[in-house]
């Protein structure tokens, strides 16, 4: 078999890696992957293994940051502002200065200063939405933290 023939098969092979490096993330899949990370770190505060609402949220953040990053997530300063605007919020829990049972307000503010932030680069907020760990309000609520409801 000389080269020449070897040329298309390559070419072939070099073509469906090119399409598959360049698809489309599956942002509903990273989303559940960020839920999973958050819902991780959640289960070691509830059983003490983390110590505070802001050690949580600083649990799940680094590695969510990371998910999107690889994913080259548009809009990461959207992201990373979101993520440090959870971790205010825990802190202030932390700190008491704002009740546990309140965060879910301030959690909901800042998903929607993410959706207008996401708006404003003419982005679909539906599909880039980074807050698939919303607040479910018919959770059992344990500071910043919310069990899984089934």
């Amino acid at each position: 078999m000389t080269t020449h023939h070897l040329f298309p098969k390559l070419f072939a092979i070099a073509s469906v890696s090119l399409l598959a490096a360049c698809a489309a993330p599956n942002w509903t899949k990273l989303d559940q992957q960020a839920f999973t990370i958050r819902a991780a770190c959640e289960r070691q505060h509830i059983n003490g293994l983390i110590p505070s609402a802001l050690a949580t949220e600083q649990c799940a953040n680094g590695s969510i940051h990371e998910l999107y990053a690889e994913a080259h997530y548009p809009q990461m300063d959207v992201l990373d502002h979101y993520l440090a605007r959870r971790e205010a919020i825990a802190n202030a829990v932390d700190r008491q200065t704002i009740a546990a049972a309140d965060a879910h307000v301030k959690l909901a503010e800042a998903e929607t200063e993410q959706v207008t932030a996401l708006e404003a680069h003419h982005l679909d907020p539906i599909v880039f939405d980074t807050a698939p760990y919303r607040v479910m309000p018919a959770c059992e609520h344990i500071g910043l933290v919310h069990t899984l409801c089934n």
